[in-house]
């Protein structure tokens, strides 16, 4: 088990052990914010989960033969799309090409990929409406920190066909950064609109999943996916129990240091703490949101896209597929894309702020 999912198991017991001493360590509070988190979650991933892995494998050979026919290879879009706890690294080693497991499997996966299947979806079902503006800000700077990162790595994994096969992702980015320039106002509603679509189709894939459960002769998705849905549901649930429990014991007692580096950042005291979450989960990051001040808030969303879970669940699945060097790459690359991100929002906050005035 990883050694963070350890922790935040070992604070979320203590915490069930305070609900049955009646809160005499006073931790019911921050308890219950992490047990009521488990319906938003499970009705924002399981359906994208259990769907989207069924259809991916179940067109694994179309996804191949389609790609024959040009330099692009499948593993670009299905790592673009899924993270790699969620079938994404099981997909992609599936395709048996070697040259693009850590690039694809690991790296796209838990940057692009966990952003688009898991975090998108949670965020948007569990935000308010007052705050998707912002998080889908910070979001655009994170997914612009990924480019440059990602063609280090590429280049140190020597992936053949770099142009190519980064193509897709660049041209995602351009595309961002002229909207942004020329229109930003209407470049964040498509976006926020985008975020919608994906929250209303995670809700249907919910229901179909449902409908599966109780109907086997459908052909959705099998017993098998929905299982291990439930049981990632869970745990993450219980790692925001400990997630909230600790955030809330560290502001109270270590708020001057947290201050400090909130006043170098010009974010508050749990904008700081959303951050040093978000290494392990960014899950634990979602109730306080609300809480932080917007530039906390987009600084938030941007480091999410690749720093959330180095240390946490993503580590723990990965160090256990891949050896050494990969995850080595794993966390450096994961890390620099989300210290670029948050200096792209501490850069352009003041001019983003100006344009949204005009």
């Amino acid at each position: 088990m990883n050694f963070f999912i350890l922790i935040m198991l070992f604070i979320c017991l203590i915490g069930l052990l305070d609900k049955i001493l009646n809160n005499r360590l006073g931790l019911v509070e921050s308890f219950d914010k992490g047990i009521n988190s488990m319906g938003s979650i499970a009705m924002s991933m399981i359906g994208f989960y259990c769907i989207a892995i069924t259809l991916i494998q179940n067109n694994v050979d179309v996804i191949t033969n389609i790609s024959k026919n040009s330099l692009l290879d499948p593993s670009i879009i299905i790592g673009s799309i899924l993270a790699p706890d969620m079938g994404g690294f099981s997909i992609v080693s599936g395709l048996h090409n070697e040259a693009f497991l850590i690039f694809s499997g690991v790296i796209l996966t838990s940057t692009l990929g966990q952003t688009i299947s898991f975090q998108l979806p949670i965020f948007l079902a569990s935000l308010k409406k007052e705050d998707l503006h912002p998080f889908i800000n910070g979001l655009v700077y994170g997914i612009l920190s990924l480019p440059l990162v990602l063609i280090v790595v590429a280049l140190y994994l020597k992936v053949p066909h770099l142009l190519i096969n980064l193509l897709p992702i660049l041209v995602l980015c351009l595309i961002l950064v002229i909207g942004l320039y020329f229109s930003y106002e209407k470049t964040i509603f498509v976006l926020t609109l985008f975020g919608y679509i994906i929250r209303i189709l995670s809700i249907v894939l919910f229901g179909m999943v449902v409908l599966q459960l109780f109907f086997n002769n459908l052909p959705f998705t099998s017993e098998k996916l929905i299982g291990e849905a439930m049981l990632i549901v869970l745990r993450m649930c219980i790692v925001v129990c400990g997630s909230v429990i600790l955030s809330d014991f560290i502001i109270k007692r270590f708020s001057k240091v947290i201050f400090v580096i909130g006043q170098k950042l010009g974010i508050n005291s749990t904008s700081v703490m959303g951050l040093l979450l978000s290494l392990g989960t960014s899950i634990a990051m979602v109730p306080l949101f609300g809480q932080m001040d917007r530039k906390g808030k987009m600084m938030n969303a941007a480091f999410s896209v690749a720093g959330a879970y180095v240390f946490g669940g993503q580590l723990g699945f990965i160090s256990s597929v891949v050896d050494n060097q990969g995850v080595l790459i794993f966390i450096l690359s994961k890390l620099i894309a989300g210290v670029i991100a948050v200096v792209f929002v501490m850069l352009f906050y003041k001019e983003k702020e100006c344009l949204e005035c005009d």
